[in-house]
């Protein structure tokens, strides 16, 4: 996935390759490089990220007062000026005309 925008504070661009593995499976590399070759990215300019859960603890835990409960994630990501409302603007309808 290739995105590109301009804020503000300027342009900006990036890109990330979803896998249904941990790793990117070596035989998908060739596909990944064209890909990203065509929309004028460079593969060596990539990095593996480790985007693992811990072990341990859970981290959806209601009880510790930090907001890590799935009500408290479902309200930081849809709630009043949660994130879909920077991604969406008016996604709950409050700016069509009538």
């Amino acid at each position: 996935v290739a995105y590109k925008g301009h804020t503000l504070q300027g342009n900006y661009e990036g890109s990330f390759v979803y896998a249904k593995e941990p790793i990117l499976p070596e035989a998908a590399i060739p596909a990944v490089k064209e890909a990203a070759a065509r929309a004028g990215l460079n593969w060596n300019d990539y990095q593996r990220i480790d985007n693992t859960c811990p072990a341990g603890k859970s981290l959806n835990d209601a009880e510790a007062g930090t907001g890590t409960s799935a009500a408290d994630w479902f309200n930081l990501v849809v709630g009043e000026g949660g994130v879909i409302d920077w991604i969406s603007p008016g996604w709950r309808g409050e700016y069509k005309k009538s």
